[in-house]
């Protein structure tokens, strides 16, 4: 019975009391219980954090052990130079790491090498006080490469925040001193500065950092990516870099045949293309030419596969190793490979 419905307020008084005798102790209990419980959820909050750190600061070290051992194992791995387009594999944005990719990170550098990996694809910008450093593009969140919409920010910044908050931001001038040394690989560039304006003050700052190190030679094992012809001209007027790479992006055949030919009459010694744009014609007129074909980027053995079958030399990828790619490359062309095996130990066969 409600309280309210009682009439006599002397009765009305002892009824409320004896409720609030009988329930007291069960309110007191749960509000204790609250009390203990939100001590025991912020002591808990404490801890959780505290161990959190604990495991941040433990995978940090870990990581930073695994780096030092695929650095030491990479020292192990030096070979000769050899010419870029002898290798089928290119670790793009310098190799991925922990089924991330774009790092563009010295990180990813030594277990790609490791691996087998000597010629390595770097995203180039430039910082918003002129310093050329390995991005894919400008985000908002600056830890994460793969951010849109951001803009440029300083040197110091840039180095100073870790990309994912673990892996080492990388700059144009720690890939020269990986070159000098480990004197065994090359540098593909990927410039997101296409106009020739832009392309000449990219390169400019490039050339500049090498002379200002003496590291002007290394420069030699540089393989410039260009999107047309302007941007080529551009970076030659800057300095006479040995290796190029002509990348396309949705071109018709039609436009594709007179980039194969100003490839040929310029000494440029591949063409990249998208997946999308690989077809029998164009990879057959590459193969007329003498000209390598690449395409990115490929993470599967048996998509490497298929694309070789078409007649792609090699691929750019940021998990497959090196053996993965030549076993691909050596699975699509058996059949021809058997074929001239064949001619040359028989070579009356096919008379």
């Amino acid at each position: 019975m409600r309280l309210s419905k009682i009439k006599t307020k002397e009765i009305r008084y002892v009824v409320w009391k004896y409720r609030l005798k009988r329930f007291l102790p069960h309110i007191l209990t749960l509000c204790l219980a609250v009390i203990v419980a939100g001590g025991a959820f912020s002591a808990y909050s404490v801890y959780h954090k505290k161990h959190q750190k604990q495991l941040a600061k433990q995978s940090e070290v870990q990581r930073e052990k695994d780096v030092n051992t695929a650095r030491k194992k990479a020292q192990k791995e030096k070979t000769t130079l050899k010419p870029w387009y002898t290798y089928h594999s290119i670790a793009h944005a310098m190799g991925g790491l922990d089924g991330k990719d774009y790092l563009n990170s010295i990180d990813g550098f030594y277990p790609a090498y490791q691996k087998g990996y000597r010629v390595f694809e770097m995203d180039i910008l430039l910082t918003k006080d002129n310093v050329a450093i390995g991005k894919h593009q400008w985000g908002r969140k600056l830890s994460d490469p793969t951010s849109k919409k951001g803009d440029p920010v300083s040197y110091r910044k840039f180095k100073n925040t870790k990309i994912y908050g673990k892996y080492t931001p990388t700059s144009f001038l720690d890939v020269l001193n990986l070159m000098e040394k480990y004197p065994d690989f090359y540098l593909m560039t990927d410039s997101k500065s296409t106009e020739p304006a832009d392309a000449k003050k990219e390169f400019n700052v490039l050339v500049q950092t090498a002379k200002k190190v003496g590291k002007e030679d290394l420069l030699d094992r540089v393989i410039v990516q260009v999107y047309n012809q302007r941007m080529y001209w551009a970076v030659k007027s800057v300095h006479p870099f040995k290796h190029f790479v002509y990348t396309t992006y949705k071109q018709p055949d039609a436009a594709f045949y007179k980039v194969v030919k100003f490839c040929k009459q310029n000494g440029i010694e591949a063409i990249t293309s998208p997946k999308n744009d690989i077809n029998d014609y164009r990879m057959e007129l590459l193969a007329k030419q003498g000209i390598y074909s690449y395409t990115h980027s490929v993470n599967n053995a048996y998509f490497a596969k298929e694309f070789m079958k078409l007649g792609v030399y090699g691929v750019y990828s940021d998990f497959l190793s090196p053996a993965q790619v030549n076993n691909s490359y050596i699975r699509a062309n058996c059949p021809k490979f058997a074929s001239r095996y064949v001619k040359t130990i028989m070579p009356g066969i096919n008379q």
